[in-house]
């Protein structure tokens, strides 16, 4: 998971994803006040060590919640490193290879489409 914030956050503690057979097991932040704290037994690590980390272990899948000016710089690393799909949660379309499956989870979106099906009931 790259992004240390409040959904990023909620997502860690999530325990769907455990039931479901699968598990964070990196969390990257750049704020400095993040770097090192404990989320759900996991310590923060810097987005810094993306290359160093991921290149010894590779990993299939990243979730990506990251501010959007941030978002494509970060997936752009992350495809190089041969993750090979990834969650945004992003405001931004991201530009990548096309053997990287992007699917983008727009928040706003979804509950316009809620609002829209309870008016049109």
């Amino acid at each position: 998971m790259v992004g240390a914030g409040k959904i990023g956050g909620a997502l860690v503690q999530y325990k769907g994803f455990r039931q479901r057979g699968f598990e964070i097991v990196l969390i990257y932040d750049r704020d400095p006040r993040k770097v090192g704290t404990a989320w759900n037994g996991l310590s923060v690590r810097d987005v810094s060590q993306l290359e160093a980390d991921l290149t010894g272990e590779p990993v299939d899948i990243a979730v990506l919640v990251t501010p959007a000016e941030s978002a494509q710089g970060v997936a752009e690393r992350l495809a190089a490193l041969g993750v090979r799909a990834i969650l945004n949660f992003a405001p931004v379309q991201l530009s990548l290879p096309e053997h990287v499956v992007v699917k983008n989870v727009n928040l706003a979106l979804e509950l316009e489409a809620l609002s829209f099906a309870l008016t049109n009931r």
